[in-house]
């Protein structure tokens, strides 16, 4: 997409292949924000709204206010080479900030894990922008 700036992509390499993603994108910014997950040709992926609808990346907020992107919540199944990555309007290349990844376990076991990314399109350096939580599931049902 013209006038996009990009970042650079972000692995997802922390989650097993083959288990259920799900995420949730907000954005709080002057420009508008987009995210997308990307396979390892560098293409976007397409994922299921939490609604069931499908739909394709990437997903966009714009706005001052803070809202969800557009389709901004949704789900996928891992594969290997997936990568996260985050977009602006504006005229400089997002930065991001990445959570370390967790794990949750019940008895021992893990059950799923996820983290929480932020961006920072300007030069504020608040790290508002947009915040994308991703999540993954050991066990579907």
């Amino acid at each position: 997409m013209a006038g996009i700036q990009w970042s650079a992509p972000q692995s997802l390499a922390y989650i097993p292949t083959g288990k259920l993603v799900t995420f949730t994108a907000m954005h709080q910014a002057e420009y508008t924000q987009y995210v997308q997950i990307i396979d390892a040709n560098n293409r976007p992926i397409s994922f299921y709204c939490l609604d069931g609808s499908q739909a394709t990346f990437p997903i966009s907020g714009s706005g001052v206010n803070v809202g969800f992107l557009q389709n901004g919540a949704g789900r996928f199944t891992m594969a290997a080479g997936l990568q996260v990555q985050f977009g602006s309007s504006g005229s400089k290349v997002p930065l991001v900030s990445a959570g370390n990844p967790v794990q949750f376990f019940i008895n021992g076991s893990v059950f799923g894990g996820g983290t929480l990314y932020v961006t920072e399109d300007g030069g504020d350096m608040d790290y508002n922008d947009t915040s994308f939580v991703i999540q993954w599931y050991a066990y579907v049902g």
